[in-house]
């Protein structure tokens, strides 16, 4: 178990940035290159620059100017801006996302050290209630907890998206079916 949360706080602080991950080995995350924007008119366009299309348990999300797919999740019922990630092994948050999602954690709970680039953070365990994401909810979803200054934005990594019934990339957008 411990050797799986070192994974994932790797996996996912590689998605951010992070050079090296719990081994000590090189991880690097490939940008996503020459993603084909469509337009959609039709789709009122959200605070992040992309346009979620839902159309009866399907989730279309068009990739960012980074080539990044990122939209407006609700986790326990908290809006929170989340990146797709499908190179971490499951939803990684920082502490005050946490907190406002009503996950109460205590110095205790941060009892896994992950090693990075960027210096030693510990990390917690918990389960989400509910990820939400326009038509599509999942219940019961492990999520990694870091410290603020550890990770600062939503990490949706495969602990949600596993639970779909599919996803792929379809014409530069990113289709998750439930």
């Amino acid at each position: 178990m411990f050797r799986y949360v070192m994974l994932l706080a790797g996996v996912s602080a590689a998605a951010i940035g992070w050079a090296e991950f719990v081994t000590g080995n090189p991880e690097r995350m490939d940008e996503i290159a020459g993603v084909a924007r469509e337009e959609r008119p039709e789709a009122p366009a959200n605070d992040t620059g992309t346009q979620p299309v839902t159309l009866a348990g399907v989730e279309r999300l068009r990739a960012d100017r980074r080539g990044h797919h990122i939209a407006e999740f609700h986790l326990n019922a908290v809006r929170a801006k989340g990146m797709i990630d499908t190179g971490a092994t499951a939803v990684a948050i920082n502490r005050s996302t946490a907190r406002r999602a009503g996950i109460a954690l205590t110095r205790a709970d941060f009892i896994y050290r992950v090693d990075t680039a960027n210096g030693t953070v510990s990390a917690a365990l918990t389960v989400l209630d509910e990820v939400r994401l326009g038509s599509i909810r999942v219940r019961d979803v492990e999520a990694l907890v870091l410290e603020d200054d550890a990770l600062n934005t939503v990490l949706i990594g495969m602990s949600f998206m596993n639970r779909l019934r599919g996803f792929s990339v379809e014409n530069g957008t990113l289709v998750l079916r439930q």
